[in-house]
């Protein structure tokens, strides 16, 4: 299984998808959310749990998804009935991988409209550009049916006069029409909530999304070296035990700033302060957390294209082990996986200590969704069958369906290895239509491709994820964050990017900060509080 979500959209949040609603996920930790803007307790759907197939390791208590060790052998067929209705339907969103090959040549997706019973027509555009494209479309009034809901100003305004009020589809009991619609967590709605009315369907995260430290576990094995830390010198011996600057090797292939962050309790975005909103710009340990960014960088650890080049090239060096310690989401263990030129690597991960050694850490929690999508005003005549074709995307693991969406045909797109279904090139390259950015599933920890990583993954998530910070405003919609905050996001991120590389003092955090305040945060900070506010 494929999903780089995390990465690459994180470079489209600063390119200027905040509407995208990827909360917490920039560079430097402090993207945008959106969503949202409260009254969400009346409308929002009745939560359904899909019960049908039994976890190997199950997660409701923890907060975290389920974990399989093993797909199931008779999968259920979850859907008896095609959803499509002989019409085209033709969708709007974006990719974080290689544009798959045209209809023509495309047995997967001539399959997918064989079942869905109707042709499917997908208009993908890389996540980078999806900001851009989608403004265009919504310009030139050319919205798909269904259309994953970009960065545009005024977006309540957009959804009001552009799609389809979902509310008495959705809301309550109605739902249950659509049953594994039904099934997506309850939070993850609030990012398609407006004014009381659903205008959409999340694609749903949460605890998966979070962002973690990962490491090559199989190098720190062959070096001794344990993989934990108690406290800050603690992480510090670890970097130099990794690095051999000689033989190319630098302990971090990027940053890790945020895992920093997380060492010394700065809040996730947003903190409370009785009805206002503080962002964590200003908590006050921001600037030891630099003087430990820039020491890291100034002896050496970290990779010295950390600061250029493509997101990609982390998991290159991850890959290859010329980096072994490496931040991202939980959701990209499969790609990191798939990335591991050894075929004998083993993934681990470190959990934040404190960084006076006073206890654990806690990781900032991911977002209950990344975004939504939504039904355009023009194929209002459809709305069933729309919602019925993404209800058919959101069949959850263990269905016959899930396995076809994910993995395609056996024999041509994946084989069955020791009872799992493992992707072929073919495969690969086939079933990514940008189907889990139109409707997708709960996510689960399904890593086939390696015994053993399910338990691995699941285990920490369930250490680090049930005390983890949430951000109080996730989902949520700030009209000026959509404005502005994308290139504050920006001017912030160079500014860290200059102080951890020594090129401007750690006072320098101080004045870009008054300067973020006054360019449009404390406007931010004052929507969001009024968007939590409405919600309760």
């Amino acid at each position: 299984m494929t999903n780089h979500d995390a990465r690459l959209s994180r470079r489209t949040l600063l390119a200027g998808a905040a509407a995208i609603g990827l909360a917490g996920c920039s560079n430097d930790g402090r993207g945008g959310q959106t969503g949202a803007g409260g009254d969400t307790a009346g409308v929002r759907p009745a939560y359904q749990p899909y019960t049908g197939v039994k976890p190997d390791l199950p997660g409701a208590e923890y907060n975290i998804p389920n974990a399989f060790t093993r797909y199931p052998a008779n999968p259920v067929q979850a859907i008896t009935t095609p959803p499509g209705d002989g019409k085209p339907i033709d969708v709007l969103t974006y990719t974080n991988t290689p544009i798959p090959p045209k209809l023509e040549q495309n047995r997967f997706w001539q399959e997918l409209n064989s079942r869905v019973g109707s042709p499917v027509t997908v208009n993908l555009t890389p996540s980078v550009d999806y900001a851009q494209k989608f403004a265009t479309v919504v310009a030139g009034d050319r919205l798909s049916d269904i259309f994953l809901v970009g960065a545009v100003p005024q977006v309540p305004q957009m959804l009001e006069a552009k799609a389809v009020d979902l509310t008495s589809h959705l809301s309550g009991d109605n739902i249950k029409k659509y049953p594994y619609l039904a099934n997506l967590p309850e939070t993850a709605w609030n990012v398609c909530i407006f004014s009381g009315k659903i205008f959409g369907v999340p694609i749903p995260r949460g605890a998966i999304s979070s962002n973690v430290l990962y490491t090559r576990a199989d190098i720190l094995q062959k070096q001794g070296l344990q993989g934990e830390v108690k406290n800050v010198d603690d992480f510090f011996e670890l970097c130099k035990a990794l690095t051999d600057k000689p033989r190319n090797r630098f302990a971090l292939a990027a940053s890790p700033t945020q895992f920093v962050r997380n060492m010394f309790d700065v809040p996730n975005n947003w903190s409370e302060n009785g009805k206002t909103l503080v962002s964590s710009n200003e908590h006050e340990a921001q600037e030891e957390v630099f003087e430990v960014l820039r020491k890291l960088w100034s002896s050496g650890y970290i990779h010295p294209d950390a600061f250029s080049g493509q997101n990609q090239d982390l998991k290159v060096r991850f890959g290859n082990g010329s980096s072994a310690l490496v931040q991202d989401t939980f959701s990209a263990w499969p790609s990191y996986l798939q990335t591991a030129v050894d075929k004998e690597a083993r993934i681990g991960i470190v959990g934040p200590p404190k960084h006076d050694g006073s206890g654990p850490g806690k990781i900032w929690l991911g977002a209950p969704a990344i975004g939504f999508a939504a039904i355009s005003k023009k194929s209002e005549a459809r709305v069933e069958t729309l919602l019925a074709y993404m209800n058919f995307l959101a069949a959850p693991f263990g269905t016959q369906e899930y396995l076809f969406r994910k993995y395609g045909l056996p024999g041509l797109h994946h084989n069955v290895v020791d009872g799992n279904p493992v992707l072929t090139k073919k495969g690969f390259s086939e079933v990514q239509l940008g189907l889990m950015y139109t409707a997708d599933a709960p996510w689960t920890v399904f890593l086939p491709e390696k015994a053993g990583d399910a338990e691995a993954e699941y285990n920490a998530m369930k250490a680090l994820c049930p005390t983890a910070l949430a951000d109080p405003v996730a989902g949520m919609y700030s009209e000026t964050n959509v404005r502005k905050g994308p290139q504050l996001n920006t001017d912030m991120t160079q500014v860290t990017n200059d102080i951890i590389q020594g090129r401007k003092p750690v006072s320098a955090w101080g004045d870009a900060v008054k300067k973020w305040k006054s360019g449009g945060g404390d406007k931010i900070a004052e929507e969001f509080a009024q968007a939590l506010q409405s919600s309760r």
